[in-house]
């Protein structure tokens, strides 16, 4: 599945176990399915066959938010609720270690992979449609 080698280029990569380049994946996943444009999450987890399945994987990463995620999701907005959740998402990484320096070097691996699959730039753009993490997330700065 298309899938599975996306998760074997990020995991030669970044030197991360292939289980740790899946969950980082997942995780990235899960953030954009909930928070980026629907319908740019529709296209994306159309053209890269078992996507879709990756994101559900990722779902356990958001449960049991911190205190300060907690307080970011009340307080900041769609911005806040996406950083919250981010921030969940880093911690269970972490746990697996999966730091923000690995997920640094697995996203530029898979934009460049969805882009070739593409034939567009689509996994940044999807990116780039979460509020408040899409400059993060892709290197655009804020």
């Amino acid at each position: 599945m298309m899938i599975d080698a996306l998760i074997e280029a990020t995991a030669d990569k970044s030197g991360l176990s292939d289980e740790q380049a899946r969950l980082g994946l997942s995780g990235a996943l899960t953030l954009i399915q909930k928070h980026a444009d629907p319908q740019m999450v529709e296209e994306l987890l159309t053209a890269i066959p078992g996507a879709r399945e990756l994101a559900g994987e990722g779902l356990v990463l958001m449960q049991n938010k911190s205190l300060v995620g907690g307080l970011m999701g009340k307080v900041g907005g769609t911005s806040g609720a996406a950083m919250a959740d981010a921030m969940s998402i880093n911690q269970h990484l972490a746990r697996k270690g999966i730091n923000v320096s690995d997920m640094q070097e697995i996203l530029p691996v898979a934009m460049s992979f969805v882009e070739e699959k593409t034939g567009k730039d689509l996994l940044r753009d999807v990116l780039m449609s979460i509020p408040g993490l899409g400059p993060l997330l892709t290197g655009q700065g804020g």
